[in-house]
């Protein structure tokens, strides 16, 4: 009689905990699957899901990262409960990516697969111990972040070439002549030994360099060659003039900046992107800096460089959109005792 009552109570304890299901039996070894049980979010993976979802939170606009996240409100929401939500979400896409990549008959090349293994074993080495902390393995970490490279190659064969939502290669290059700039710009410094600017007589004698350089280039001179010159006295070199001259001649210096760059006064950025191919000019930010800048044609090779980078602030917003609607389309099973066990609140 009192392994019937022992055995009684057990039951009641395990039904109360866990509704009408045993927790004491539950599988807590995952969290979400598709319907049809071919996918799911294991808990491991899920509790990496937690913290990227806490990390992309601790992010947002206004929060104080100096106390606790949880004790905090986004977009007028309690923080903990942003997080649950975010993870949700989040392992929702992820079934849908896993689904649809197969649906579309994707597979990395052996290079791409070289490399995603290579760019997860590095973020992995930085990593690990706050995940394995939480209960995130290596195994769930990685399943993660392939999942990741397999919504990138989604997305390039949905908006790619030849793609059911393909953006026509005129178009990509309009946005690019529009938002890019091929330069070749270098700087000479207009600084006292204590760099402090230049000033009186010293600035007029460098400002009458600066003319000199431009006149120069007025006649034609390569600004390649004048680049080198300045660029090599401002270093220490142990290379013969005549090596260094072979080496100038074999280098291309050019670059492509962005209407909205930041890394250039915007003064050098504004003057690059009103000038046509072949102008060039000099400005001077008073704090003991000189640039001097040539405008160049936007080339084929420049336009490939970009071309995905384009295409993806083009139309990555578009392709969450979708994302959402293969989401909606789905069914997916939950976990709710292991959901429970999981839950984001344990990261804090």
């Amino acid at each position: 009689m009192k392994a019937v009552l022992k055995s009684a109570a057990l039951f009641a304890a395990c039904a109360l905990a866990a509704g009408s299901f045993s927790s004491c039996n539950q599988d807590t070894s995952w969290t979400y699957r598709t319907s049809d049980g071919a996918y799911e979010v294991t808990s491991g993976m899920y509790i990496g899901l937690s913290i990227n979802a806490y990390n992309q939170a601790a992010s947002q606009e206004g929060i104080d990262t100096s106390t606790s996240l949880y004790s905090q409100q986004i977009e007028s929401q309690n923080a903990l409960d942003w997080v649950t939500n975010r993870t949700d979400t989040l392992a929702k896409q992820y079934l849908a990516v896993e689904s649809k990549f197969d649906e579309y008959g994707l597979s990395f090349t052996e290079d791409e697969q070289s490399y995603l293994d290579s760019y997860i074993d590095y973020y992995w080495s930085y990593v690990s111990a706050s995940y394995e902390d939480q209960g995130c393995a290596e195994t769930s970490y990685r399943k993660i972040m392939t999942n990741s490279f397999k919504e990138s190659k989604l997305f390039f064969d949905i908006y790619g070439e030849d793609g059911e939502r393909a953006v026509s290669v005129d178009g990509l290059r309009a946005i690019f002549d529009e938002q890019y700039a091929h330069m070749n710009i270098f700087q000479v410094d207009a600084s006292d030994e204590e760099g402090e600017p230049l000033t009186g007589d010293e600035l007029e004698a460098k400002q009458e360099e600066i003319d000199g350089i431009l006149e120069d280039l007025e006649d034609g001179a390569d600004f390649e060659s004048i680049k080198a010159e300045y660029s090599s006295s401002s270093s220490e070199e142990t290379a013969s003039d005549e090596e260094s001259a072979d080496e100038e001649e074999e280098t291309d210096t050019s670059s492509y900046i962005t209407s909205d760059s930041t890394y250039y006064p915007e003064e050098v950025v504004t003057a690059l992107f009103d000038a046509k191919a072949g102008e060039f000019g000099s400005y001077n930010d008073e704090e003991g800096t000189f640039y001097i800048w040539l405008r160049l044609e936007n080339d084929d090779e420049g336009f490939e460089s970009y071309r995905d980078t384009i295409l993806q602030n083009e139309k990555w917003e578009e392709f969450t959109q979708y994302e959402q609607d293969w989401v909606n389309g789905m069914t997916f099973v939950t976990n709710d005792a292991s959901l429970k066990k999981h839950s984001p609140k344990n990261l804090e």
